[in-house]
């Protein structure tokens, strides 16, 4: 099965609260607003979720959650156009966090990652998206 972004579904809130994210500061559980969205791949058990940023100058975090780990990325998203020509979403991944228990795994989850951005419209309706594209910008390194 590939990745699908969709809203978080009801039947899976306490699924998505059992997975023990937290925001992007790594102080507090993350919440579940009703309006959440992810990319999940279920056949994987891998999960791509927006965990916060974005403040000023700051980047966006992401987790993608995989088989009971965390891997933390630091995400900048850029790109094109507009809802009248289509919009052309870029995701620059600056930051790659991989636990050292699965870093044998290393190739395997730069694809999940990957294959999980590339269908991430995130604010972005898909009646208005034109493409998108993943731009990896580092090296993972041991978390």
């Amino acid at each position: 099965m590939a990745f699908v972004f969709e809203k978080v579904p009801e039947e899976d809130w306490q699924f998505f609260m059992s997975m023990g994210l937290k925001n992007c500061w790594g102080s507090d559980t993350l919440d579940l607003p009703s309006d959440k969205t992810w990319s999940a791949d279920r056949e994987r058990n891998a999960y791509l979720i927006a965990i916060g940023g974005g403040y000023h100058d700051m980047p966006y975090f992401y987790d993608l959650w995989w088989n009971g780990h965390t891997i933390r990325m630091e995400v900048v998203e850029t790109g094109d156009g507009n809802y009248s020509t289509k919009v052309n979403i870029i995701w620059n991944i600056w930051r790659i966090s991989i636990p050292k228990e699965i870093w044998d795994k290393k190739d395997e989850i730069i694809g999940l990652i990957t294959e999980a951005f590339s269908v991430y419209s995130g604010w972005c309706e898909p009646k208005f998206l034109g493409s998108i594209n993943v731009s990896i910008k580092c090296e993972a390194e041991i978390s």
